[in-house]
């Protein structure tokens, strides 16, 4: 019995290092990405980085959704980017009020630089005006974020 075992771990592994395998690099060579710098000069929330808060909830939103792997430096795909600005939009009717959030983010592919890329995202986020002044809401704070890591996330992993 002992004898199968080993045997069998050795055709494993005689299989994954046989370089004509084709499911080698499905099984040994992960994609990792590098999560880097996010500011957020421009916006001034009191007490709170917005940018913290994002790159947080993006990194945990990627572990829950992709086999990727994070490293500190030299990523496959390294992220960075900015928080450019922010407006309160008042519409027609008084008790609705929107935010809007610009966004640059800088996405390197370390494999393919065909498919680096930079882009700006809006996020427009409701609030009512009862709400206090909404970068100072958490409800609204959470919403905005959500919502772009949402749109980067798809931006980026639907090209792999």
């Amino acid at each position: 019995m002992v004898y199968k075992n080993i045997f069998i771990i050795f055709l494993f592994y005689f299989f994954l290092n046989n370089s004509h395998c084709h499911y080698k690099p499905f099984l040994l060579d992960k994609k990792t990405i590098e999560i880097g710098n996010f500011s957020d000069n421009n916006i001034n929330i009191s007490g709170k980085s917005i940018s913290f808060e994002f790159k947080k909830k993006f990194e945990n939103f990627i572990l829950k959704h992709t086999p990727w792997n994070f490293v500190k430096k030299g990523g496959n795909i390294h992220l960075s980017g900015d928080f450019i600005d922010y407006k309160i939009i008042k519409k027609r009717n008084p008790k609705l009020k929107f935010i809007k959030m610009t966004v640059k983010i800088y996405c390197k592919d370390n494999l393919n630089p065909e498919k680096n890329w930079e882009k700006y995202f809006d996020i427009v986020e409701s609030f009512s005006q009862q709400d206090n002044f909404p970068l100072e809401n958490y409800l609204i704070t959470e919403k905005i974020i959500n919502n772009l890591v949402s749109q980067l996330y798809n931006k980026i992993f639907n090209n792999w």
